[in-house]
Parts: structure tokens; sequence; C-alpha cells
């Protein structure tokens, strides 16, 4: 039977020391630092960088956050560049213009009247689900 590899959470294991600069008094403590599974939490590490985007204008942006904010679970937005343009407050050229920059960027990925965001941009949920949401990106425009 063959060895099985343990996979290891640990990113980080040691020991700190600290020392009190008023009293001089030092402290040693064991650290670890573990990996956690990314269950029921949306990763939404880009929303600062959004927002601050919008900011600075661009009517592009505004689109785009449009999608982050209003996709589904399944990380699908149901829309036309239509009704997508009116909701955006911008023009339908804006709208196309936006979706073939994130197509071609590989942000989304589009068919007749439905846009998905790449799962590992932002999705909500667990790291299997992440695996399922690239599977269906992957196809999602066949």
């Amino acid at each position: 039977m063959p060895l099985q590899k343990k996979t290891s959470n640990i990113i980080y294991e040691g020991k700190d020391v600290w020392i009190n600069q008023r009293t001089g008094e030092t402290i040693e403590a064991d650290q670890v630092i573990k990996k956690v599974p990314r269950n029921g939490f949306e990763i939404t590490y880009l929303a600062y960088f959004m927002d601050l985007f919008d900011k600075l204008g661009g009517k592009k942006y505004v689109v785009f956050k449009y999608i982050l904010s209003n996709k589904s679970a399944e990380n699908t937005l149901i829309t036309t560049h239509r009704e997508l343009a009116k909701s955006c407050q911008v023009s339908v050229k804006t709208v196309t213009e936006t979706l073939k920059l994130l197509r071609e960027a590989g942000l989304i990925t589009q068919r007749t009247g439905a846009i998905m965001l790449h799962p590992q941009l932002a999705h909500r949920g667990s790291d299997k689900k992440e695996a399922y949401l690239l599977q269906k990106f992957v196809g999602f425009d066949s």
C-alpha cells in the first residue's frame, strides 16, 4: 500500500517573542497559523477596488460593479445589454464595450441573456462550490 502524504493546513509555525517597552518584560508564545476552508463567505476583496474605481469615475466600472453586486448565488446575472444599460444609466455601447473587455480578461463569460462571473473573482460558499462554479463557468457560453 502506498504511503499517503499528509496534507498540512499549517501556514506558519514558530515562536514569537514580545518585549514590553516600558517594563522590559519578555513574553514567549508559540504561534501556529492554519489555513482554514472558505466555507460560507463570499470572496469580495475586489469590492474595495470597485468602490475606488467608482469614485475615480468611469462608466465601465459602474457596469462591472453592478454585475458584482447583483449576481445570483450561481454567479450569474440574467439580463440583456439594454436592461443592463438602463440599470447602470449608461449607453448600450458602454455595456457592450465593458462586457467585451471583461470577457477578454477572462472575468466573465456570456450567453444570450446571461452573464456569469468567474468564481475565483467572487463567489459565496465553500471550495467545493467554487470548483462546481468553475466547471459551470468553463461550459457556460456553449
